[in-house]
């Protein structure tokens, strides 16, 4: 069996692999990411029912 030791990840190396990551992908303008949300909310099959509810304060 493994030990936990070496199953852990640190925080800075999660942050690190994270960092590397996002540098690889590529620049998104406002506008493309803005048309990427509009897109998801057409093709989404969640409905207002479906959602849940917050007390209103």
């Amino acid at each position: 069996m493994i030990p936990d030791a070496k199953l852990k990840i640190s925080f800075q190396e999660l942050s690190l692999k994270g960092a590397q990551i996002l540098a690889q992908q590529s620049e998104i303008t406002y506008a493309a990411a803005l048309q990427q949300v509009q897109w998801l909310k057409q093709i989404s099959n969640v409905t207002q029912s479906l959602k849940k509810s917050r007390p209103k304060a």
